[in-house]
């Protein structure tokens, strides 16, 4: 494999030159990788090195006070977010609260209807039983039972309740 297929091949290929010619007498360690980041702390230019790359104290400070002002705006679109977010969880928690007590009421209501109507059977039944004993043959009673379910009125008037 040549040493040109590690990337940065001038670099690399000058340094393993230099290195072989015997030239590596200010390489303290004697090894080749020494050597190279030896050459590569020469290569690289004073203005890479110090990360100001060619900028102005003032440019650098402009380009700080551009990056406060971005983060500044993202912080207040964040706020904003949660806050918005904080009212529309409260929003659906509401809705969720009335939603269950629609539902308990409407389940009350039913159950409540259920019985009336099972009390409406209960006394039919005893009623019919009474005429038969004193009569002494089959009494119908045109008499229509309670229903046991709600009607859509009910429902309406337990709904806009809440």
């Amino acid at each position: 494999m040549y040493i040109s297929g590690y990337g940065k091949s001038r670099m690399y290929m000058e340094a393993a030159q230099e290195y072989m010619k015997g030239s590596n007498n200010s390489v303290q360690d004697g090894s080749f990788s020494g050597y190279v980041s030896d050459k590569e702390g020469n290569d690289i230019p004073r203005e890479r090195q110090t990360g100001n790359q060619g900028r102005t104290s003032e440019e650098a400070l402009e380009e700080e006070e551009e990056w406060r002002e971005k983060l500044k705006k993202w912080d207040e679109e964040m706020e904003r977010i949660r806050e918005q977010n904080r009212r529309e969880r409260e929003l659906m928690q509401e809705a969720r609260i009335r939603k269950k007590r629609i539902q308990k009421k409407l389940m009350e209501k039913l159950v409540f209807k259920k019985y009336l109507a099972r009390q409406d059977e209960i006394m039919q039944m005893n009623e019919k039983i009474s005429l038969e004993r004193a009569v002494g043959e089959d009494v119908y009673i045109e008499k229509a039972p309670l229903s046991k379910s709600l009607s859509v009125a009910e429902i309406m008037a337990i709904c806009s309740e809440f």
